[in-house]
């Protein structure tokens, strides 16, 4: 026999290569509630930082855009009240405004005009002496031992610094002669400006207040910076072309406040509008709250619908492995009822042999019973003898229809221990029959050390029958022969049905274990054979490899499992 070379190696599928429903049921699940619930956080996820960012920056510019507001509304203020002055100073000439009894005609006027802003008016020269006024102005120092004097003369119109604003608040107006300067300046009312400043408070917990820029603030809110450092923090602010800006600061509890600050463009006073970080924010938190309270809603009903989808999912392909189970079955009892009709006529010659030897022997009794003496002692000893015969014969053929029957029975998995030598004789010994009328030769090499395996005997029968009629019907020449081998390994016992027929092409080798893959004419072959002897196999924890050579034979590999020894 000449031995094959060594090919492509198909080792199939084993247990642990296979999914069990279960397990795919959770993989399909866990993948789902993957594929479902990242794509849900990743958008989550940039919502919430941009989200969060967008509600900070709007935050911020809304506060920075009441500042700027204010500022504007209290410059246009204080503009109006300088123009007022201004008039009163082009409507009177110096001699007339240093006459007492007429400022006083005048701020009745301005009084009149706009209640509640004018307090007094005040004549002052060049030396910062006090010329004439309407009362009120000796209760103010001297204005030449004041810091604003200087600045007032100096310039067209001045108004006092408003972070002292809780003390005193005054506009003034510089008149030019060709002799010399004087200011004209009006006192206004502290409390009137104190009530534009709690105008700009912007709610809640929050305040506003001006500070100048040595770090001097007003109290007029009663929210001024508790905290010396964060008052010159903000007094120190940079505006790039009169902007607001808003920055976070710490107040002497620790609290964390947003300042929106602006420039106050009449006096140079900052105004600052604060308010606790964690207030303006607060909108923003509870609808970070409502978002992960959607998201977890979200992911909740995702796994729940996963689960409900996998229990389904598992149920069914339960059902289906069940219908495979038993599809495989009935494929298999009809590939052994096909294996069967194919050694019938083998079956029958083995068989018709005995009973031809029975039937002569019959005769042969009858031919004695009608002679002239059948009890003879000699006549006896014959018909003992024939009897005999027929008894041995008859043994002879109950064993061969026993046999027909225990492979013609439907396949039972019930698993036994087998012993693989004993199994591999007597599937030689069914299908030699077979072999001889088509000239091959079985042959059997055991090992004696192979031992037993504990399988289902239907099923091993079955897939050893079904690869010795493939090997069978593969060799299509004289001296073909079929060769069984039993060996023993570690752990295992290796089974190799070897022939040296036409041989397995390399380029079809691959596909040979596939569902309805067959070599075989039409009509004369499933194709279902190889594959669910792999099936089988895989159950049973064994596997099925092939080595093969075209035109040199082919070598089928069984490994089972070995049963521990007792």
């Amino acid at each position: 026999m000449t031995q094959p070379s060594p090919a492509k190696d198909n080792t199939p599928r084993t247990d642990k290569d296979k999914t069990s429903p279960r397990l795919m049921s959770g993989q399909l699940t866990v993948l789902s509630i993957l594929v479902a619930v990242v794509p849900l956080l990743c958008v989550a996820t940039l919502g919430y930082v941009f989200y969060d960012a967008a509600y900070r920056e709007k935050t911020h510019a809304l506060l920075a855009e009441k500042a700027m507001n204010s500022v504007q509304s209290l410059d246009s203020f204080l503009e109006e009240k300088i123009a007022n002055l201004r008039q009163e100073t082009g409507s009177a000439t110096i001699s007339e405004l240093s006459d007492p009894g007429h400022l006083r005609v005048r701020l009745h006027s301005l009084q009149n005009a706009y209640q509640g802003v004018f307090l007094g008016l005040d004549l002052v020269d060049t030396s910062g002496t006090i010329i004439a006024g309407t009362g009120d102005e000796n209760l103010l120092p001297a204005p030449a031992q004041e810091s604003w004097f200087a600045q007032a003369i100096s310039r067209p119109q001045f108004v006092s610094n408003l972070a002292l604003c809780d003390t005193y608040c005054f506009l003034a107006v510089r008149i030019t002669t060709e002799q010399s300067a004087w200011l004209l300046r009006a006192h206004l009312d502290p409390d009137l400006i104190q009530e534009k400043i709690r105008l700009f408070h912007p709610g809640g917990t929050g305040g506003a207040f001006f500070l100048d820029r040595q770090g001097a603030h007003s109290a007029a809110s009663g929210t001024e910076p508790d905290s010396p450092e964060t008052a010159l923090l903000l007094a120190q602010q940079f505006f790039p072309e009169g902007r607001p800006v808003v920055l976070t600061a710490k107040d002497a509890k620790g609290q964390t406040n947003l300042y929106g600050c602006a420039p106050l463009r009449s006096t140079g006073n900052i105004l600052a509008i604060h308010q606790p970080k964690a207030q303006l924010l607060r909108p923003l938190l509870k609808a970070r709250l409502v978002a992960l309270v959607i998201i977890l809603a979200g992911c909740g009903g995702i796994i729940i619908t996963a689960l409900a989808l996998a229990k389904r999912t598992e149920q069914r392909l339960f059902k289906a492995e069940l219908e495979l189970q038993h599809m495989q079955k009935h494929v298999m009892d009809a590939g052994k009822l096909a294996a069967i009709g194919e050694l019938a006529a083998g079956v029958a010659h083995e068989i018709n042999n005995p009973l031809a030897i029975m039937m002569e022997n019959a005769g042969w009794i009858q031919d004695l019973l009608k002679s002239d003496d059948p009890y003879s002692e000699e006549n006896t000893e014959e018909i003992f003898s024939s009897l005999q015969t027929i008894t041995t014969q008859g043994h002879r053929c109950r064993e061969i229809t026993h046999k027909l029957l225990s492979f013609a029975r439907k396949a039972d998995t019930t698993t036994n221990v087998v012993h693989i030598n004993s199994l591999l004789e007597d599937i030689a010994g069914f299908a030699r029959q077979k072999a001889k009328y088509r000239g091959v030769e079985i042959r059997l090499a055991l090992d004696p050390k192979a031992g037993e395996v504990e399988i289902s005997p239907a099923e091993i029968q079955q897939i050893i029958l079904n690869l010795v009629n493939n090997a069978i019907d593969a060799i299509e020449k004289d001296n073909g022969l079929v060769l069984l081998r039993s060996i023993r390994e570690d752990g295992f016992v290796r089974i190799d049905v070897e022939d040296n027929g036409q041989g397995i092409p390399e380029n079809i080798l691959p596909s040979i274990f596939e569902p309805f893959f067959t070599t075989k004419a039409a009509g004369k072959g499933t194709g279902l054979g190889l594959s669910i002897c792999r099936d089988l196999l895989s159950k049973m924890g064994g596997s099925i490899s092939v080595k093969s050579t075209a035109g040199q034979g082919c070598i089928f590999h069984i490994r089972l499992p070995a049963s521990a020894p007792k």
